[in-house]
């Protein structure tokens, strides 16, 4: 039914007097074009929806930041560990026993490179302020916490049943992220303590062909892909995971800040009722990180989020669009695509 490129079959749909959906599938094109939220959103209120409605919003999010993957990690300590895990997989015997950065990077970053470089000390010449370890607001829930200079997980390990379910549920991205909710259904009736162990304890990827390619390019991509499934799994915690997921997006600053606040915005796609709160959250913490008189690493991934959020007005937009256009010169890379298949699951409450 469609080819593999995501603008053709739209534009082709929209153009379609027969197609019953067509105006969803105009509204589809033009957030493609232009990146109008609101055009994405209307998609999704269709005012007769069905699986064709949610066909069409998965084809808008198509290869789109968040939207349909997970940012790449751009930490100086990812680089490395990626290059080390990099060499490693093509045979060199290479030995790392230190590391130095200029200022502390997210502890989830840090545990990354651990993961794949095994154990290492790494020197913090600083943590200029704001104190990356101080939460930008205190709440009930966190999940690292710092004991000196080091971040360590402040809850407890996950058990393996949680790892299994992870590594079955989160081996690949969401075609958008109705069918991520759909597909961390599984991860979702696991204990709330679990889902917050995974976020902290970072276990190991599936042993599937896509990782063992991973494996040989950026290692680190997992344990950046897992923690926003185990978010999306809070979200079947009701108001007690929504408050997990608030508190986590306003913790120590870490890519479990922008994890959790991707799954409050699935939350707004899902339920318009929630939209005021959500966008409000997603530009308060995107606010937090542009105050910051520091290197933030994962302000473009909140520029990023702020766009796709329901309600983003044009003053979101330009704000966003700053931070982006100031932040690389260069687009930032999609990972490996997935082996391709075509499947789109309806919504559900």
């Amino acid at each position: 039914m469609f080819s593999g490129d995501a603008d053709a079959d739209l534009r082709g749909l929209a153009d379609d007097p027969s197609f019953p959906h067509r105006e969803a599938a105009r509204h589809a094109v033009w957030f493609r074009e232009t990146g109008d939220v609101a055009a994405l959103v209307a998609v999704l209120d269709d005012p007769h929806p069905c699986a064709t409605s949610e066909t069409l919003f998965a084809l808008a999010c198509a290869q789109r930041p968040w939207l349909n993957w997970v940012p790449m990690p751009t930490e100086a300590l990812c680089n490395v560990a990626n290059e080390v895990g990099r060499r490693r997989a093509e045979g060199e015997e290479l030995a790392l026993t230190g590391l130095a950065v200029s200022a502390a990077e997210p502890p989830s970053a840090t545990t990354a490179c651990r993961r794949v470089t095994g154990p290492v000390d790494i020197a913090i010449e600083g943590f200029p302020s704001p104190d990356i370890r101080v939460p930008v607001r205190p709440g009930r829930y966190k999940v690292w916490r710092y004991d000196g200079v080091n971040p360590v997980p402040a809850v407890a390990a996950p058990s393996a049943e949680a790892v299994r379910v992870l590594q079955e549920v989160a081996g690949e991205p969401w075609p958008s992220p109705l069918s991520g909710y759909l597909q961390a259904e599984p991860l979702g009736k696991l204990p709330l303590d679990d889902l917050l162990g995974l976020l902290a304890h970072l276990p190991g990827p599936p042993d599937t062909p896509r990782w063992q390619h991973l494996a040989r390019t950026t290692p680190t991509y997992w344990y950046r892909l897992l923690q926003p499934w185990a978010c999306l799994a809070l979200l079947r915690h009701g108001d007690e995971g929504r408050e997990a997921l608030t508190d986590l997006a306003f913790g120590p600053e870490d890519w479990v800040s922008d994890a959790a606040l991707f799954a409050l915005v699935t939350d707004a796609y899902r339920d318009p009722a929630r939209r005021r709160a959500v966008h409000d959250l997603v530009r308060a913490r995107l606010d937090a990180a542009m105050a910051a008189m520091r290197v933030v690493t994962i302000e473009e991934s909140l520029a990023r989020l702020m766009l796709i959020t329901p309600g983003c007005t044009p003053g979101d937009h330009t704000l966003a669009v700053a931070v982006l256009n100031r932040s690389s010169d260069e687009e930032e890379p999609e990972p490996p695509k997935p082996p391709k298949r075509h499947w789109w699951q309806r919504r559900t409450s």
